[in-house]
């Protein structure tokens, strides 16, 4: 059981990752587009159901996960009345969330090379 709710909170920070990463990229877009509007990624659903998924609450943290998959994980909100970022903060943004993904699948794949040594006792294929 706590293997499958570590794989689907990786897999939901993976998701969460790469929306960020998504919406970077459609922000540089429009970021030379005088009166364009940029998005802004609403990540709290998802950051509270990982901090769920971190406590005691194993149940109630995988039940959370679910719900966080289920809606897709944030809501991108369009935005054109606040302050629009400079080019270098949104690549910046871009890089992280590319980074952020790139951690999270090298972790998930430690971890599931680790089960199967549990499985097989042995490191090889």
């Amino acid at each position: 059981m706590a293997s499958d709710l570590t794989v689907e909170a990786v897999r939901t920070a993976l998701d969460l990752s790469r929306t960020r990463a998504e919406v970077a990229g459609w922000n540089i877009v429009n970021a030379s587009i005088p009166g364009a509007t940029f998005f802004v990624v609403d990540q709290a659903g998802a950051e509270s159901a990982l901090a769920m998924a971190a406590g005691s609450d194993r149940v109630a943290g995988g039940q959370a996960l679910a719900a966080a998959r289920e809606t897709g994980l944030s809501l991108i909100e369009e935005r054109s009345d606040a302050v629009r970022p400079g080019l270098d903060e949104l690549v910046a943004d871009s890089v992280a969330a590319g980074l952020e993904y790139q951690l999270l699948s090298e972790s998930l794949g430690r971890h599931f090379g680790l089960m199967r040594l549990a499985v097989t006792g042995r490191g090889g294929a």
